[in-house]
């Protein structure tokens, strides 16, 4: 009697073990770092995102993104991988210190968020909201800062009391519109998702110090980028629904 044939199973490709074994290394690699120094979240975020656009292939096949490399190595727990408002607070106050604007660009903590606020003539002519071509040079450095956080983005853009009326701009609801718009048009460009950015225009209806003086008025001629203390956009975009 003729035996029984075996059916060979058919295994996995001899590059997917290779690559699952490079991927747990480097996951090991990492939290050895972490074992014998503090590491910045930040800038471990950032080398982790270099591998988003791969696929770490695992033994139960699950995919292995930066987020949950994070929270693998222990380095952040899964309810605050997407937010930690001290250290991105304290990024942007050392962005704020290496470009030498600090008396014009003020990092301001509130319920809402980490806020970075521009004053007065930092982004635009007085009476204008034409991005100054140094402006777009602070600007494009942000961004490399806000590309490594998933949180919204909110632009507000304000005025202060002096009426302005102009064919472009009849009103300061105008201008401070458009000023926002302006910044989120420029950051969209720059690579930020446009799905977590929005702009608002507050006119002079929200001013931070009194309009009398022109120490007031330069203040509240400002605009706010705000990275919101909020849930990721996946969930964000779920609550809506």
């Amino acid at each position: 009697m003729l035996g029984k044939r075996k059916v060979e199973k058919k295994s996995s490709p001899l590059w997917m073990t290779t690559y699952a074994d490079m991927v747990t290394n480097l996951l090991a690699f990492f939290v050895l770092l972490y074992s014998f120094s503090e590491l910045d979240v930040l800038k471990f975020r950032q080398v982790i995102e270099s591998f988003r656009a791969h696929t770490g292939v695992l033994e139960s096949g699950r995919t292995l993104t930066g987020d949950h490399l994070l929270e693998e190595a222990g380095l952040m727990d899964s309810d605050d991988v997407f937010w930690n408002e001290n250290r991105i607070a304290d990024a942007l106050q050392a962005f704020v210190l290496r470009e030498g604007i600090e008396q014009s660009v003020l990092v301001v903590r509130t319920d809402e968020g980490v806020v970075l606020r521009f004053v007065d003539k930092v982004l635009f002519d007085l009476g204008k909201a034409d991005l100054l071509p140094e402006a777009r040079s602070i600007l494009e450095k942000l961004v490399q800062l806000i590309a490594a956080w998933p949180n919204q983005v909110r632009v507000e853009g304000h005025a202060d009391y002096l009426p302005i009326n102009t064919e472009k701009y009849p009103s300061n609801w105008e201008l401070s519109v458009y000023r926002a718009s302006g910044v989120v048009r420029f950051l969209e460009e720059a690579g930020i998702d446009s799905k977590r950015l929005s702009a608002v225009g507050y006119g002079e209806y929200r001013p931070i110090a009194p309009n009398e003086t022109e120490e007031g008025r330069r203040l509240n001629r400002r605009v706010d980028i705000i990275i919101v203390a909020n849930a990721p956009q996946a969930e964000y975009t779920e609550s809506l629904q």
